[in-house]
């Protein structure tokens, strides 16, 4: 079935029609469809669901749940690829992700030695903290087109968990958390009065 892409929305009927949505998706009782309600950790949300929930949302509203882009900034950012650019941008020194996963311990410190000793880059006291900085702009940046709400998101507390482990599932865990039913719900409001189909004053 097509969706009806002349129709114009409320933002109540988005919220029903979400809810409707994650219910069949998840299998989960309406009840424990909140607002507040985060995918992952309260609803059980797992790779597969997210595809076909971006399917639902496509056929109901005619608009794109780009969950494959979480995913696949997911996979960029624990494979080092987002790392290797940020290092490239600072030191101008072309680095294969490749290398920088055979760096134990997996941390901003432990490559910066190596990218020294391998590829003579100049260091000072405050890199290792501006390279976890600059990772986690990155991050964020590449997640900003998605429905993650990276509102109210502490820089300082991600790169805290970044400068401990490259691979911190905390800092994982913190941006997941972002991916709740409001959060779902904001982003195809905004898509829908984009496209200008949000009914106005709703």
């Amino acid at each position: 079935m097509e969706p009806d892409t002349r129709k114009i929305w409320t933002r109540p009927e988005i919220r029903v029609s979400v809810g409707k949505l994650i219910v069949e998706s998840l299998g989960v009782d309406e009840a424990n469809v909140t607002a507040d309600a985060e995918l992952i950790a309260d609803l059980g949300a797992e790779s597969i669901d997210f595809l076909d929930m971006s399917f639902k949302c496509q056929q109901t509203f005619g608009v794109d749940l780009p969950m494959r882009l979480i995913q696949e900034r997911r996979i960029e950012w624990r494979d080092l690829s987002v790392l290797a650019r940020v290092l490239e941008t600072r030191y101008r020194v072309t680095v294969a992700a490749e290398e920088l996963r055979m760096v134990s311990p997996a941390t901003v410190g432990a490559v910066l030695e190596h990218m020294a000793a391998k590829h003579g880059i100049a260091r000072v006291p405050a890199d290792e903290h501006e390279v976890a900085e600059a990772l986690v702009a990155r991050m964020l940046a590449d997640l900003a087109p998605t429905p993650l709400d990276l509102s109210g998101l502490r820089v300082e507390q991600f790169t805290g968990y970044l400068e401990k482990s490259l691979h911190s599932p905390e800092a994982v865990e913190v941006l997941m958390s972002r991916l709740t039913v409001r959060a779902v719900t904001d982003y195809l409001v905004g898509q829908l009065a984009a496209a200008g189909r949000l009914a106005p004053g709703t």
